[in-house]
């Protein structure tokens, strides 16, 4: 069976080269930027407010990505606070189409990533990994898009209507307890209803693989339904995973160094830090996968294909 680091790899690969145009694409803008002045010198020292703030007031696009905020754990941070603000996923284009393209690279090697761990007793080679994320990848790619309609969903019918409620309602409220408290419920709600999408959808790609679905809509509701019959194991594994991922982004904050840096060596530091988390998370996804297949086929008997 092949080692999972093989496929961390393979996926890590693939998300670093949807990343290098806008890597590119951004250095040149700060190049543009910077020019032969003297502010290039100043920011070898640390970084400089006063150019940034110049540079954030001219630049739209991609160039407005950048800023002090994209290093440590503030990205992770406001992904999440927007997450469940019910903020769906804004940005320049570019950005919204290279996320676009790492989840079609998460949906072309979900098949063979699924049947590695549904068919253990098999010799999983490269070949029959392509091979079989190859075969399911049209039906990733339809469950994707059926998932997306369901995160809208819950942002559009959901969060932003109790946002809207919850500032309706302290608006004359001068404890600001009481709003914290309302908008950490919404929070919660949104939280549920959002795994419970992510889980019905992951538990879709294990049956459209263990049972050998061609309908990513009835996948999807085969996996709506595993998890509502039985809510222990699902949310409790889940739940569990969960955790474990809290704890690596709490280790990511600790250690993850700022915009601070200086030498060469702390740049250089910085960034192997945060590849090792980009890495780390890869492979806590593959463990959600994994486990969750077990728990799948351990209570489940395949059905007719259908």
């Amino acid at each position: 069976m092949l080692e999972a680091r093989r496929l961390a790899g393979w996926l890590y690969l693939a998300s670093l080269v949807a990343s290098l145009p806008l890597t590119l694409a951004l250095a040149m803008i700060l190049r543009r930027s910077l020019g032969a002045s003297l502010v290039a010198d100043n920011l070898r020292e640390g970084f400089d407010l006063g150019w940034y703030g110049e540079f954030a007031f001219k630049e739209t696009g991609l160039g407005d990505s950048f800023g002090p905020w994209v290093t440590g754990i503030l990205p992770v941070l406001e992904n999440l606070e927007g997450l469940l603000g019910g903020e769906p996923p804004t940005g320049d284009w570019t950005l919204l189409l290279a996320g676009m393209v790492f989840l079609l690279v998460w949906a072309f090697f979900g098949g063979g990533i699924v049947d590695r761990y549904a068919s253990p007793e098999e010799a999983h080679l490269r070949g029959r990994l392509f091979a079989k994320s190859g075969e399911y990848f049209f039906r990733f790619v339809r469950l994707l898009v059926i998932s997306a309609l369901f995160y809208a969903a819950v942002f559009r019918w959901v969060s932003q209507p109790l946002h809207r409620r919850v500032e309706d309602w302290t608006r004359d409220v001068t404890s600001e307890q009481t709003v914290v408290l309302l908008t950490l419920v919404v929070y919660l709600v949104v939280g549920v209803l959002l795994v419970l999408v992510s889980m019905a959808a992951d538990y879709g790609k294990i049956a459209l693989v263990v049972e050998q679905r061609r309908s990513a809509l009835l996948a999807f509701l085969r996996g709506l339904r595993f998890v509502f019959s039985r809510p222990g194991k699902t949310f409790g594994l889940y739940a569990l995973l969960l955790a474990v991922g809290l704890v690596l982004v709490a280790l990511y904050a600790v250690v993850a160094p700022g915009p601070g840096q200086r030498v060469w060596w702390s740049v250089l530091l910085a960034f192997l830090v945060g590849q090792v988390y980009v890495v780390a998370r890869i492979g806590l996804k593959l463990w959600f996968l994994s486990s969750q297949t077990v728990l799948f086929q351990s209570v489940e008997a395949p059905p007719a294909a259908n």
